[in-house]
């Protein structure tokens, strides 16, 4: 085999041509490739490259038409204008894997483009094992470790490479989610509200008991509409204990009704809303009380702040409540701080977390008493809010967008009504309060009676903002909400950036080898078997060691078998025409009983005798009259 140093020129890789030398009767030609055909770029892979980098072009227009959809609650969170597509997150997780498998093919086909190039270009630099290069052409995570003895540099590039192409198929599977859009599509909407009209059967204020001038302030009598609305709904609500587990949002919005309906996930404008307070607390120290023995159950005594006394009764439920503002002459407070104490109904307790609760009393007699102060509050104004199913929430001032004319002297006094409606009811001994409200939490504690004024402003809030007292048509901004697709756009940023890396470790690599004159030669089949046979397996004037691998394939025609050799009967591997088969079974056998030479026989006719030499090799004695070939083979 011709080495480099033949050629003409003290540089292996210059740019001279290379002479090919004489063999037998085969004259030089006057065209032939020369060495530093070999520093030349002409793999394929920088098609691969070219398809990676226009794949990150790819992906910047889906980055661009990401953005032209609206933002979905965070920045990098797009809405993808799809128009009326199917929305499906099998769909999306389909597509988003579908977009980035061609690429991360790209990038393990560069990767194994890569492993082949490098032992050529390794060995040309300094001595490989032949068994390294084994190792390194079976392109894998395990071919790194011999690739490190060599060159720490490629084997980094190759891993990072590796772990591009792993991870760039699940991430890509985070790109497209589904979610809820609610476009921001201007119309107008129905709300109720209380208006001052012309008619006084939608006057909320002369339903109240109003006059029509001078100051407000309700009397709660029975004529008293209003009241007894907001009474009935209560007990609808404490009866069916609905609204009884969870505390109520401290800020209400309008209540959606039979006929007032909201498009969830639109903004209104001008509606009005309501901020409540329960302003509750324990009454330990204002409310006293004495035990006293009874036959059966012990008699409870409270003293209230004025000094005034309520005892609890053998068949009443044992509830009492009193104010310090001045009552009105249906017995009704006007605000005020409403002081509540209650005895169990039953005796000896078993002792509970709830003997700490805040307002709870457990006395030594078996008894426990709970004693509560509240100065609710409730206050209205024009808002803006965002709708729901059951009615509007996140409601933030928006004054002046209400051009209605509202009944403001029925709002202001509202807040009045968060002490009336517990009075009426405990005044009439309704059932729902003696009977079904209070009995409810057995023992209720300052937390309690915070969740029961929650339903009492829910109750309000429902039969102000009903439609019963006027409507109005305000502005809205938004529909309901559709599904969408919705891109991640921090994603397709970090798989931009893996395709980069990808690029930039490629172009590093291949500017390196062109910067120290590093062969460009993809270990294959071919190109291995001209490095290592010289010129190849087919008698060739020119020196196929430096044909690209278009040439060499088109040279290479000639049809080849594996077996054993027909004309060289010592070689097994690659032969042309006609190769010898193994027998089944004899070959196995001849080894076992020779110790590992077998003799084989190709044609008719049967060994005479054999006998083994001092070189473990296996001679056959052949009648010379009889035409039967036998071989000996080493196993």
């Amino acid at each position: 085999m011709a080495s480099y140093q033949t050629f003409p020129t003290d540089d292996a890789w210059s740019d001279d041509d290379v002479e090919v030398q004489k063999n037998d009767n085969i004259h030089r030609q006057p065209h032939h490739p020369s060495a530093s055909s070999l520093l030349n770029f002409k793999e394929p892979l920088r098609w691969y490259l070219l398809l990676v980098f226009l794949y990150s072009v790819a992906i910047l227009g889906i980055v661009g038409w990401a953005h032209s959809g609206p933002t979905h609650r965070v920045w990098s969170q797009r809405v993808l204008p799809t128009g009326n597509l199917k929305v499906d997150q099998f769909y999306s997780g389909i597509a988003s894997v579908a977009f980035m498998v061609p690429a991360a093919a790209l990038i393990s086909q560069i990767c194994i483009e890569f492993g082949l190039l490098h032992p050529f270009s390794i060995a040309h630099r300094r001595p490989v094992r032949a068994a390294d290069l084994d190792k390194m052409i079976d392109v894998g995570p395990w071919s790194l470790i011999t690739v490190w003895k060599y060159s720490r540099w490629r084997a980094i590039m190759l891993g990072t490479l590796m772990a591009i192409g792993a991870a760039i198929v699940p991430v890509s599977s985070l790109i497209l989610t589904t979610g809820t859009y609610a476009p921001h599509t201007r119309h107008t909407g129905v709300i109720g509200l209380p208006v001052s009209p012309s008619t006084p059967l939608l006057d909320m204020s002369a339903s109240m008991g109003y006059k029509g001038s001078g100051p407000f302030s309700p009397e709660f009598g029975t004529d008293d509409l209003v009241l007894q609305m907001m009474a009935d709904t209560y007990k609808g609500l404490v009866v069916s204990r609905k609204m009884l587990l969870n505390m109520t949002d401290n800020q209400l919005g309008p209540i959606a009704t039979i006929n007032l309906t909201f498009v969830p996930g639109a903004r209104y404008d001008g509606v009005v809303s309501f901020n409540w307070e329960p302003n509750c607390e324990a009454a330990n120290d204002d409310i006293g009380y004495e035990i006293s023995d009874n036959p059966g159950k012990p008699q409870v005594s409270f003293i209230w702040p004025d000094g005034t006394r309520n005892d609890t009764g053998s068949w009443s439920c044992p509830i009492y409540l009193w104010s310090d503002a001045a009552k009105t002459k249906s017995g009704i407070p006007r605000g005020g701080t409403t002081y509540v104490a209650q005895a169990s109904l039953m005796k000896d307790y078993n002792a509970t977390a709830s003997m700490e609760a805040d307002g709870i009393t457990a006395t030594d007699k078996g008894i426990w008493i709970s004693r509560v102060k509240c100065r609710p509050s409730l206050t209205w104004q024009v808002s803006s809010c965002i709708a729901t199913h059951e009615g509007m929430e996140n409601c933030t001032a928006a004054p002046g967008t209400n051009t209605t004319v509202l009944d403001t002297t029925a709002l202001d006094a509202l807040t009045e009504y968060m002490t009336a409606i517990p009075w009426l009811l405990y005044n009439r001994d309704d059932y729902s309060f003696r009977r079904t409200l209070e009995p409810f939490f057995i023992m209720p504690t300052v937390a309690h009676y915070e969740r029961i004024l929650g339903v009492l402003a829910q109750s309000i809030a429902a039969i102000t903002t009903g439609g019963y007292f006027g409507t109005a048509t305000v502005p809205a901004v938004g529909v309901s909400p559709r599904p969408v697709y919705i891109v991640r756009v921090y994603v397709l940023f970090i798989l931009l950036g893996l395709l980069y890396l990808s690029l930039a470790l490629s172009c590093g690599d291949l500017l390196y080898s062109k910067l120290n004159r590093l062969p460009f030669r993809k270990a294959t089949f071919l190109t291995i078997a001209y490095a290592v046979h010289g010129r190849g397996m087919c008698w060739d004037p020119d020196c196929g060691c430096l044909k690209s691998r278009y040439e060499l394939r088109k040279s290479n025609q000639v049809m080849l078998r594996y077996g054993i050799d027909m004309l060289d009967r010592f070689h097994v591997g690659l032969a042309e025409g006609e190769v010898r088969a193994w027998e089944p079974g004899v070959f196995e056998e001849g080894a076992e009983k020779n110790g590992g030479l077998a003799a084989r026989r190709f044609g008719d006719g049967e060994v005479d005798e054999f006998s083994r030499n001092s070189s473990s090799e296996e001679t056959i004695y052949v009648p010379e009259d009889r035409e039967t070939r036998y071989e000996t083979l080493r196993l």
